[in-house]
């Protein structure tokens, strides 16, 4: 790298643009590779929220490069069907293009942003504009290709958006299954939408403002919504303002066979209050649920009939959820920004297991990371007075902590995460964590 000084200018330029093209094509096979990892479904698989979320954490980008990797991967990536059949992708000229190396991911994302506002009664034009976008972007730069495609949708919508078709007058909504959970769809009226957008405020904003010292939440408003709703109905059950039901208060159920609670093997049902529906989960998410919840362990013989009714309770008291969140601050993996009011106290070692309801077992998460941990290839223990995580073998940069909610303790003399480990040893094992309905 020092020799370049003996370069001359043309071919220090000739050199810059060859290893431009270079980046390009390695681009081009590290989105065939997000291809594949979506296609696998391995983001799922491994606990996090989408692709994109996997993508920060394995390569360590943020939110929006991430989302603009999956992006590019679903459109010009090809498909291929269980019959075996190749489907060719969605862009085939800008997936061409890339692989050559003739545009850069720069062009791809602003290609792809042009062409998904298209109207739809415009379709018909779609791969003439693509064809003519990418033909631009061999030699106009992303931000110029941007006011071209712009342009050419003005030309081709002088109108601009059709209005939307008429909306229905009652408020409605629907819960329907799909695929691992339930698809929400309805509609409200105007002055139902400010109610529930008013009791939504509080629990939708960003974890960490605009200015705070911290990174952004980087959950889509839809998100945003989504967490806060259930945040939302999550805490009115906990403070057992719902009246009753069929005369018994309202409550959230989950049942699972003894054997499956203390081998964490199997499944179990999820009740749905009072009125008798449920759904079947997993074991290791039934025993999630019941983190830090009040629960009534019910014990069924094999024939069914029950054998013991015990009393709820709650394994942290207030005490401890105060101290907990001194302690963490809030969800203590790493990166999150989840405030403590968001989280579950989750035992390090389960209690059936021999873990103790105490501060030196017990450590803040967030839903989505609580489910992460119980997934099990990210390991948490409590190293120094304070929660350590460990990744698995795919993640680099070895055992971690989070400094998000206690900058106070940076320079302060806190302990650092220890070490990788040396030896081919395995971190510290979690146990599943909670008591529940059983059965």
């Amino acid at each position: 790298m020092d020799e370049h000084w003996r370069t001359d200018d043309e071919d220090l330029l000739v050199a810059v643009a060859a290893v431009q093209e270079r980046i390009n094509r390695e681009s081009a096979s590290l989105i065939a590779l997000v291809a594949e990892v979506a296609t696998r479904g391995l983001a799922e698989t491994k606990g996090f929220r989408d692709t994109a979320d996997l993508l920060r954490t394995v390569q360590n980008v943020g939110s929006s490069t991430a989302r603009a990797r999956v992006d590019a991967a679903r459109k010009l990536s090809p498909q291929f069907l269980i019959t075996g059949d190749r489907v060719d992708p969605e862009l085939p000229v800008l997936a061409e293009a890339f692989e050559q190396g003739t545009v850069t991911p720069e062009h791809v994302r602003v290609v792809i942003r042009v062409l998904a506002s298209l109207p739809p009664h415009l379709g018909d034009h779609r791969p003439v504009l693509e064809a003519d976008l990418v033909a631009h972007a061999r030699t106009l730069d992303p931000d110029a290709v941007d006011k071209l495609g712009r342009r050419a949708i003005a030309l081709l919508d002088p109108d601009g958006p059709r209005p939307r078709d008429p909306k229905p007058t009652r408020n409605r909504f629907t819960l329907r299954p799909q695929g691992a959970g339930f698809e929400a769809r309805g509609w409200l009226d105007t002055e139902s939408a400010a109610v529930l957008r008013s009791a939504l405020s509080p629990l939708t904003a960003p974890a960490a403002p605009e200015g705070a010292g911290q990174a952004r939440d980087e959950r889509s408003t839809a998100e945003r919504n989504g967490d806060g709703l259930v945040e939302l109905a999550r805490r009115l059950l906990a403070v057992g303002n719902l009246g009753v039901e069929n005369g018994q208060p309202v409550a959230l159920t989950v049942t699972v066979p003894l054997e499956t609670l203390t081998s964490g093997a199997g499944a179990g049902l999820l009740g749905f209050g009072a009125g008798g529906s449920s759904a079947a989960i997993a074991a290791e998410d039934a025993l999630r649920l019941a983190c830090d919840a009040r629960v009534v362990p019910i014990v069924l013989a094999s024939t069914g009939e029950p054998l013991f009714v015990g009393r709820e309770h709650r394994l942290a008291n207030r005490a401890q959820r105060r101290a907990l969140a001194q302690r963490d601050g809030g969800c203590a993996f790493p990166g999150c920004e989840a405030p403590p009011q968001w989280c579950v106290a989750h035992h390090v070692v389960h209690w059936a297991h021999g873990g103790c309801t105490d501060l030196t077992n017990l450590v803040l998460l967030c839903p989505h990371h609580h489910r992460m941990i119980h997934i099990g290839d990210w390991v948490v223990e409590i190293a120094g007075g304070f929660p350590v995580f460990h990744p698995p073998p795919w993640v680099p940069g070895g055992p971690r902590r989070s400094p998000l909610h206690r900058p106070d303790l940076l320079g302060a003399g806190c302990p650092p995460p220890p070490a990788p480990p040396t030896t081919h040893g395995s971190p510290p094992v979690v146990l599943l964590d909670t008591v529940l309905v059983s059965s």
